[in-house]
């Protein structure tokens, strides 16, 4: 089986004291690529520290994304700002991410999208793809994607960690974006979650872990890590009537394609 899982927080210190054995644990059940996610200037730091690290012999390849989350728009000040868009510099920073909307929490909305808006700006100037976060912010989130340039093509990416309702999975499809699904999906009480999967086109799907978060089940209750991307490539292809190495193979090239790989 190939597999990329496409979103994990490997900076997070979970990983500090076996970081080399997850990579070769995610390598042994055919994952070959893991994008590291950044979210405010320290988590994005350590993504490109990350990527400078030597690595064991076979381990996945590493690449990165930076940027500030919604979770963390109250630490973007200018400053922060410009330290977080320096690093989009970094020769394997291959997103600007993870950014977005989120209306679950009690976050300023409009300093998100002050936020998102300055970020998709800066993936427009550097013709970098976007790694969005999208929580109960369906109609914002659609709207932003259009008019900061996915209507015309300028602007392209992925809703990651798809939560939403399904009719958004659609939506952002119909924008040239991809959708990517995690272990929520192994999950009982996400049938909204497998809806969308099966509405969402496997050409148009990528699979990840979000670790250290989220782990699929039948490893739910543990640290996440990118081998457990395999049980979620099991879940899409159940839901999708596919094979598994199938799924593996074509949200893979997705992966390659988005990013530039």
């Amino acid at each position: 089986m190939r597999l990329i899982d496409s979103h994990a927080h490997l900076a997070d210190e979970r990983f500090d004291d076996d970081f080399d054995e997850v990579l070769l644990r995610a390598r042994a059940v055919g994952v070959e690529a893991v994008i590291a996610i950044g979210y405010n200037v320290a988590s994005s730091r350590g993504v490109v520290d990350l990527l400078d690290r030597a690595t064991p012999a076979g381990s996945p390849a590493l690449y990165g994304a930076v940027g500030f989350a919604p979770h963390n728009v109250e630490e973007a000040d200018s400053e922060s700002m410009s330290k977080v868009r320096d690093l989009l510099a970094h020769e394997r920073v291959v997103a600007v991410g993870e950014i977005g909307l989120d209306y679950h929490y009690d976050m300023p909305p409009v300093q998100q999208r002050v936020i998102l808006e300055q970020q998709l700006e800066w993936a427009v100037e550097l013709q970098l793809p976007v790694v969005i976060h999208s929580r109960e912010a369906q109609q914002d989130m659609v709207r932003m994607l259009a008019d900061g340039g996915a209507r015309t093509g300028q602007l392209r990416g992925v809703i990651h960690c798809f939560t939403e309702d399904p009719t958004m999975a659609e939506q952002v499809v119909e924008l040239g974006f991809y959708v990517s699904f995690s272990g929520i999906a192994t999950f009982k009480n996400a049938p909204e979650v497998r809806e969308a999967i099966g509405r969402v086109p496997l050409e148009r799907t990528l699979i990840e872990t979000d670790a250290p978060f989220l782990a699929p089940v039948p490893h739910r209750g543990r640290r996440n890590e990118p081998a457990f991307v395999r049980e979620v490539a099991g879940c899409v292809a159940e839901i999708h009537g596919r094979s598994a190495d199938e799924v593996g193979e074509v949200t893979a090239a997705n992966c390659r394609r988005l990013f530039n790989l």
